[in-house]
Order: C-alpha cells, then structure tokens, then sequence
C-alpha cells in the first residue's frame, strides 16, 4: 500500500560548499507536495546534510565507490524506497545514472538542471530551464520549481547545527574567525591574522580542519594577553556550524564557512583575495564580501562594524 505523501530523491552530491544552493529548491519541494525527501550526497557532505532541516534520510554516496562492499551498501541504501520524483542538481552523468537506477513508482519523473553536462540529460524526463551560468546556482537550482509551477519565494535556508560540548564556555559575544582556504593560494598568512584579531579586539574562536593548526597555534602563541579559543580540528562540520550560528560574525575565506554562516544567518565577512565571481557570493544574505587587494585588517574591522549596525537596525525594527 502506497502512503499519502510524496516520496522525492534528490541527488547532489558535491562540493560542500555547493550544497547550500539546492536548500530553497528542497525547502519549497517538501511545502508543495508535503515530501518526504531523500538527498544522496558524497560522503565529504553527509553530516553537513544531515543538518539540514527539510531532509528526511541522507544517504551516503561513498568515497570509494568501486568497492564491492561499498557499491552494494550504497545500492541497497538507494533502493530501500520507491520515489515519486526524482530530482538530480548535479547535473553531471555520475549524478543522473544514480538518478536512472533509483527505483521510482509508476510514470515518475527523472528532472535535471540546465547546467548538465556529459550528456546527463538523456537519463532524464525532461532538462528544467534554459542554461544561463551568469545566474545565482541558487537560481539556477530554482529551474526545477519554475518547471513544476511551484512559486520560488519566500527563499528559505533552513538548517541548524548542534553546538559542540567544549572544554572551556565561550563569551556571550565573540566573533568567529574560519581560517581554512579551499586552496593554499586562499589561506591567508599569520601575520594577516593577529592583525585582524588585535583590530577586533574582542572574543575571537578560530575554527578550521587539519591543514588550519599550525596556523592557529601561531596566532594563538602571538596573542596571549588577548581572548582567544582554539578550536580548529577539535570539533566537526556540524560542530562548526553551531558556533557559528551563536556568533556575532563570522570572517572566512573559504566559500564552505562562508556560505554556512550567511544562510545562518549570521553577519558574514568573505574575504575573497584570489577573487570570485559573483557565483560564489552567498544569495541574498547580510554578508560583506572583500576582495583581491581589498583584503586588509582594517577593511575587515570596518565591514563587521558597519553589518554590526545594520543587524542591530534590523532586530531593533
């Protein structure tokens, strides 16, 4: 017997810091049908999912998929529902062959984005919109909504994070500092950031994985009569993202900490030094980005002033 809800895949499967992008699409999704939504992500990706509050089930495309004992967990994963509709925003043949394989009920539909690539549109029912890369990928993942005549607005990014259980209680306002960069050409140098932190002088968390703690500690180190918590590869993804939804502001250079703390919400700093484009912004959110050779301390100091006020204008109101 069938249940009286609809039943949705959705395939997106990376990067991380893309994932983002889809949240309006599902969030209006699930409004519209009353959906219980599957989303089949990269491993590197499923606890960042898992925070994402129209989700229903993660499951998990995994790292090593040419392992026999990987490919069948995932397969049996897939296959344990049986889908309405089928949604793939990736976009490329790996995304729209899992598509193809997921087991759907009578004549549901396979739709795709306009930004396919690889010949992915021939797995699909029908290829949504009409390719325009100069839009938003918020946007672009909207197509899917315009196709099945499902209103675009109000945009939504819901999601909330857990907050780690640390050693030592945070102030009741700090600001975040993300020091991680998607390439080593956006890592920002020590010296940079014991400026910005002096600058600030307030609270500050650093936060960042692995590559981050050599870095960290040297600001660390540097800053001793300051108030500073090291939490770079001590707490999670997931665990990030709960500090950062309790921050005053959150400055980063990578679009991952970027994005996460804009749809959160929270006053943003991006802090672009190799340049983006108008893509990689966050949609819609209170966010100052600065780039190339704009990135300086006090520039970053001035743009957490200036979105402090709008925020307190904005909560005043």
């Amino acid at each position: 017997m069938r249940p009286d809800y609809v039943r949705i895949l959705l395939v997106k499967l990376f990067p991380t810091s893309e994932l983002f992008h889809a949240l309006p699409t599902v969030h209006r999704l699930r409004r519209a049908y009353g959906a219980k939504i599957d989303w089949v992500v990269h491993e590197q990706g499923a606890e960042l999912v898992a925070c994402f509050d129209d989700v229903d089930r993660v499951i998990v495309y995994p790292e090593d998929e040419l392992k026999h004992v990987n490919r069948r967990d995932f397969r049996k994963a897939l296959h344990q529902e049986t889908y309405d509709l089928v949604v793939d925003l990736q976009g490329a043949m790996q995304s729209a062959l899992l598509c193809k394989s997921a087991r759907k009920s009578r004549g549901a539909a396979v739709l795709g984005p306009s930004f396919q690539t690889e010949g992915a549109c021939f797995m699909y029912t029908a290829t949504t919109g009409i390719r325009d890369r100069d839009r938003h990928p918020v946007v672009e993942c909207m197509d899917v909504l315009r196709y099945l005549k499902i209103p675009t607005t109000p945009v939504a990014f819901p999601l909330r994070f857990p907050m780690p259980f640390l050693g030592r209680s945070l102030p009741p306002s700090y600001v975040v500092c993300s020091l991680d960069g998607a390439r080593k050409r956006d890592r920002l140098a020590a010296a940079f950031w014991i400026e910005t932190v002096q600058r600030l002088n307030v609270p500050v968390v650093l936060l960042g994985g692995r590559d981050s703690e050599d870095l960290a500690d040297e600001i660390e180190d540097s800053l001793l009569d300051l108030p500073i918590y090291n939490f770079v590869h001590q707490i999670n993804l997931a665990e990030q993202g709960g500090v950062m939804q309790a921050a005053e502001t959150v400055i980063a250079c990578d679009a991952l900490s970027v994005h996460m703390a804009a749809y959160l919400s929270c006053p943003t700093v991006a802090l672009f030094g190799s340049g983006k484009s108008t893509r990689m912004q966050p949609f819609d959110s209170l966010c100052s980005v600065i780039e190339g050779s704009n990135v300086e301390p006090e520039a970053i100091v001035a743009a957490r002033d200036e979105l402090k006020e709008l925020r307190e204008e904005v909560v005043s109101f």
